[in-house]
């Protein structure tokens, strides 16, 4: 949980503006003897700018009609973050202006505003709050709001409505009106893990997204444990966000971060824990290695392990003597992940009035992924002259066959600076590091993510 639930208003005020843009007010109001009375009103802090509020109010009044009769009212009002403190110290007077109009607040002991304490959000999470967890300070009343309305003689049939909680859902963002609180303030936590994956061998993905104000003091810790809730910690370790690549897009920081563990099995749970300087707990995430989708084995890969080549399928692949065996081996890889392929012998090369135009050791088809793969084969880093030679052998068939080809070459040495280059020349190059993950996957009896790592852009 963050600290933000652990606090009060007073304690938070001064740090605001280093979380947030601006915030938003959405009031329903009714008149009451020539005074304006706060039915209630829904205070969400926000990263977005004071003219972006304005757009959606806008918007929303304009989608569901405005509600702007002359006794009841749902106004919407958008402030700069600068002004947050001065509305803290209006509501203490239990009273405030929104739009034209003054209303005076139902709370309770608004004097003690300041002292109220941060708790789990009440917001129903759609829009921009769908992603993120949510925190609020509630103010509460002795009535509740649909009392309220009700005491007064103000019915949803008068909005061609059947019940307030439309109202509340549609234009306060609230589940009900049916709890006994006079104002709700909300604050998002924009930061989320959005996604922990298994990469194959000892490997895990951790996806992230954050609002970029929140980047320089956040970090993550990764650690795995034991199944049982009180297994003990067997690795840990720290990443800074600000350390890590990362694309800034529209105020988010997307950060994918790639760590290997020294051991991973299927009886161990993995963590990740994006944590703030100041805010503490911004969001968790886990992933059981035991329910990491799993496919069972067909009765063809049970009969194939039977054979030696399934027992060596691996040593030939990252430890290979012979050209051939790797070759060899790369499709039965292939072929256990489910990518269809023949594998070629020497001399089998692509001729045209006896010319050769081209040549592959593997041609592949992937019906689930629908590509169509041309695939060289060396137990040496690959050269320049070969990856031209791959490409143009892709491009050659995909003119003939009318269909796109996708040229690759597998190697079994690490070739890191060779991908880079070959890429550009739209070759993907599986090394050494590619064909652990595959290996990996593939004993865990995980097609899918074995395929994408064969088949997904680099």
């Amino acid at each position: 949980m963050s600290n933000l639930q652990k606090t009060t208003i007073g304690k938070v005020l001064p740090f605001l503006d280093k979380w947030y843009e601006s915030f938003g007010i959405r009031s329903m109001i009714m008149l009451n003897v020539n005074e304006w009375i706060n039915v209630v009103t829904v205070i969400q802090l926000t990263r977005r700018k004071v003219e972006d509020l304005n757009s959606e109010y806008s918007l929303t009044q304009e989608r569901l009609g405005s509600v702007d009769n002359d006794n009841f009212k749902i106004l919407f009002q958008a402030q700069p973050i600068s002004a947050f403190p001065h509305l803290i110290s209006e509501l203490q007077t239990n009273l405030f202006k929104i739009g034209d109009l003054r209303t005076r607040l139902l709370v309770r002991n608004t004097e003690k505003l300041c002292d109220t304490r941060i708790s789990e959000g009440h917001v129903i999470r759609s829009g921009e709050y769908a992603e993120y967890d949510c925190y609020s300070a509630r103010l509460g009343m002795d009535s509740t709001p649909e009392g309220v309305l009700s005491e007064h003689g103000i019915s949803p049939l008068s909005l061609g409505l059947k019940d307030f909680n439309e109202v509340a859902r549609s234009w306060l963002g609230l589940e009900n009106l049916g709890e006994s609180v006079n104002v709700h303030i909300i604050f998002p936590i924009y930061a989320r893990i959005s996604g922990i994956q298994y990469q194959g061998g000892n490997e895990i993905k951790v996806a992230m997204k954050m609002s970029s104000r929140l980047s320089d003091n956040s970090h993550v810790w990764l650690y795995r444990t034991g199944q049982a809730d009180n297994a003990p910690i067997l690795e840990r370790t720290k990443y800074d966000i600000a350390s890590l690549e990362n694309v800034n897009q529209d105020g988010f920081i997307y950060t994918t971060l790639r760590h290997d563990f020294s051991a991973i099995t299927q009886n161990d749970r993995i963590f990740a824990t994006l944590l703030h300087d100041e805010l503490g707990l911004l969001s968790r995430g886990d992933l059981w290695m035991t329910i990491v989708s799993s496919e069972r084995a067909t009765p063809f890969l049970r009969m194939f392990s039977l054979f030696d080549a399934s027992k060596k399928m691996e040593e030939h692949l990252l430890n290979p003597v012979d050209a051939e065996d790797f070759a060899n081996a790369a499709a039965w890889l292939l072929e256990c992940i489910d990518v269809r392929c023949f594998k070629l012998t020497k001399g089998e090369t692509i001729r045209e009035n006896k010319i050769e135009m081209g040549s592959a050791d593997i041609i592949g088809f992937c019906s689930n992924e629908k590509e169509i793969i041309a695939i060289d084969c060396t137990i040496g880093v690959p050269q320049e002259p070969k990856i031209d030679k791959i490409k143009n052998t892709a491009e050659y068939v995909s003119r003939k066959i009318g269909l796109p080809v996708r040229a690759m070459i597998f190697t079994s040495k690490k070739a890191m600076m060779v991908k880079e280059s070959a890429n550009k020349c739209n070759v993907k190059v599986i090394d050494y590091a590619d064909l652990e993950k595959v290996i990996g996957f593939y004993r865990k009896g995980h097609d899918w993510p074995a395929r994408k790592v064969i088949l997904e852009d680099s």
